[in-house]
């Protein structure tokens, strides 16, 4: 297996207990709470994944449990880790993993309403029913948004 791989999470990677542990977690953290752990995970992977240089350096750490640790220790992988009750060593190679399905569920929510206001050209209307509360699953959002696209080119003509 290439380093990629090793990075990279692909859609066929198994679930580990720590991922399946840190998303159950995650379910009963306040909104306050998730804003601090996405930024801690963002940051945490921002080094893990080479975007940004180690702290104090002036070059990338070129072994991966080296550059996972630093990562930990000094990118806020700790706090993530302890936010989620996920004990673990700081070179774990199941932490970026966890890191990355937990960042996905934090935003699948917004990346579903990006998407269905891309999908209906409708973003304003999109935007609206999320402020009032309908959800993603909501039936009757997608019967609101037939109805916005109806009045709206009814009144065009």
């Amino acid at each position: 297996m290439d380093q990629q791989n090793l990075r990279t999470p692909t859609p066929h990677t198994a679930i580990t207990r720590q991922t399946r542990h840190a998303l159950t977690a995650l379910t009963a953290l306040t909104p306050g709470r998730r804003h601090v752990l996405q930024a801690a995970a963002e940051e945490y992977l921002s080094q893990v994944d080479r975007r940004r240089l180690p702290l104090g350096y002036d070059l990338p750490i070129t072994l991966d449990h080296s550059n996972r640790a630093d990562a930990y220790r000094m990118r806020r992988g700790e706090t993530f880790a302890r936010m989620l009750g996920i004990a673990c060593q700081p070179s774990d190679a199941d932490l970026p993993n966890t890191a990355r399905a937990v960042l996905a569920t934090i935003t699948a929510p917004v990346d579903r309403l990006t998407a269905r206001a891309a999908t209906t050209g409708q973003p304003g209307v999109v935007a609206l029913l999320h402020i009032l509360g309908a959800t993603d699953s909501d039936p009757d959002l997608d019967e609101a948004l037939r109805r916005a696209r109806t009045d709206r080119t009814a009144g065009a003509r």
